[in-house]
């Protein structure tokens, strides 16, 4: 077993609802990384991810229509961001559903 100063130690990240804000989640833990000196091999994230990928996702998103906001997620899914960790998460209550069923 390594410390956590150890680069060589694989780390996980929990995440709790992200809310489709992936430029700010990955960016708060890319500079983790960079104060901590560690490596962040897979970031989970349990709770409202919101993958919407675009207004006919935004509309199906269970949510009030003034929380309903496109964020970042279709920046990743387009292909015109690539995320800095492998990223798995658990939907929360929150979900653009029409998406997650295809």
């Amino acid at each position: 077993r390594g410390s956590l100063q150890d680069r060589s130690v694989n780390a996980a990240q929990m995440e709790g609802c992200m809310h489709g804000e992936l430029d700010v989640v990955y960016g708060t833990l890319q500079d983790l990384e960079r104060r901590e000196n560690v490596k962040i091999d897979l970031l989970i994230c349990c709770g409202d991810f919101q993958s919407v990928r675009n207004e006919e996702d935004l509309k199906s998103l269970n949510c009030p229509p003034n929380y309903r906001k496109m964020n970042s997620f279709h920046k990743y899914y387009s292909g015109d961001l690539i995320a800095p960790f492998p990223t798995i998460f658990i939907g929360g209550n929150h979900e653009a559903s029409n998406y997650l069923w295809e």
